[in-house]
């Protein structure tokens, strides 16, 4: 009769689990690296982007003062809120409802214009993306 002892694995078998088995982990871990980087890099681009779109919109907004010819001296106040691709909003949009909101404030005196913009994000993540203060002649 023939001997049936359950045959042991050898070291050599047990060397290559052990190897397989640490490149497998090795490749999870860079897998994990790069997602990470690659999100990161995303997240990035995209706070990128609003900031890009911020300074623009500020400086639109103080370009486009003019003043009005029976206007008093004095400070007039108001927001404008933008949608995902920075494009206006009608006035009477919520600004926690829009992406961005630009808070203008406009403080006349003897035809001297101290402008000062506020861009912020809705989202509480970012919160204020730009400030712009500015000071424009009409006299």
């Amino acid at each position: 009769m023939m001997n049936t002892k359950p045959k042991r694995l050898s070291f050599r078998s047990h060397g290559l689990l052990m190897e397989l088995t640490i490149i497998c982990g090795f490749f999870i871990a860079a897998a994990s690296i790069f997602i990470l980087v690659f999100v990161r890099a995303g997240a990035l681009s995209s706070r990128s982007r609003d900031l890009s779109a911020a300074v623009n919109a500020a400086q639109t907004i103080v370009e486009s003062v003019v003043p009005a010819e029976d206007a008093p001296d004095g400070e007039r106040s108001y927001t404008i809120c933008y949608d995902e691709n920075w494009g206006r909003l009608d006035t009477e949009s919520d600004p926690a409802a829009s992406h961005a909101f630009a808070q203008v404030t406009e403080t006349w005196e003897d035809g001297l214009v101290h402008i000062q913009v506020t861009v912020s994000s809705s989202s509480q993540a970012e919160g204020e993306l730009y400030r712009l203060s500015a000071d424009r002649d009409f006299s």
